[in-house]
């Protein structure tokens, strides 16, 4: 193929993309102005339900899983203005929590919409009287900003007391540490004497 075939290609792409970001930023107004006021929606995490099925197996077939997922297990949802945008998959034990798979809409805002949905969990497992909450899989960054703490073997939220949200992270290095972890407890000792 040679250089006029190569750039002929490159144009005809830089063009979709082009037109693919018209398409979300007319998409975007659209929303903006069902809003009021124009501004963010809010995002509402509740417990999923039966009629949630259908919403929940598209989200997972967008995400490259399959749709009977959806009709076997139990999910807390995220929705903005009605329409569901997230879905975290979540069990029972005794007095506890525990999640697992995230999935969202790519084009929603992952990062705004796991967080909430971490949170949410939170208060959720608080309201039917569960002491903790334990998120085995997710992205430690949403995990951290929703107010969880590594411990052990998972990521774990004390749902007897309200979480503290963090607004991002710090870029990196030993403050994103202990920002994630929370203070580290160093032990003092004896040096040997001789």
């Amino acid at each position: 193929m040679g250089w006029w075939a190569e750039d002929g290609i490159s144009e005809r792409r830089r063009e979709l993309l082009r037109e693919a970001g018209e398409r979300r930023l007319a998409r975007l107004a659209r929303e903006g102005n069902r809003s009021s006021g124009g501004g963010d929606l809010e995002i509402g995490v509740r417990w999923g339900r039966e009629a949630d099925d259908d919403e929940v197996a598209d989200l997972l077939q967008l995400n490259g899983m399959p749709r009977w997922i959806a009709f076997e297990e139990r999910f807390v949802v995220a929705e903005r203005d009605g329409k569901i945008l997230a879905a975290l998959r979540y069990r029972m034990e005794p007095k506890k929590l525990v999640l697992g798979l995230l999935v969202a809409d790519p084009w929603a805002g992952e990062r705004n919409l796991a967080t909430a949905l971490y949170a949410g969990a939170g208060e959720l497992a608080r309201e039917i009287g569960a002491k903790d909450v334990l998120a085995q899989a997710g992205a430690p960054d949403y995990l951290a900003e929703a107010g969880y703490r590594w411990r052990g073997h998972g990521w774990h939220l004390d749902a007897t007391r309200p979480a503290v949200r963090r607004e991002q992270l710090p870029a990196s290095g030993w403050r994103r540490v202990v920002a994630m972890l929370g203070v580290v407890a160093v032990p003092f000792f004896r040096p040997f004497e001789r």
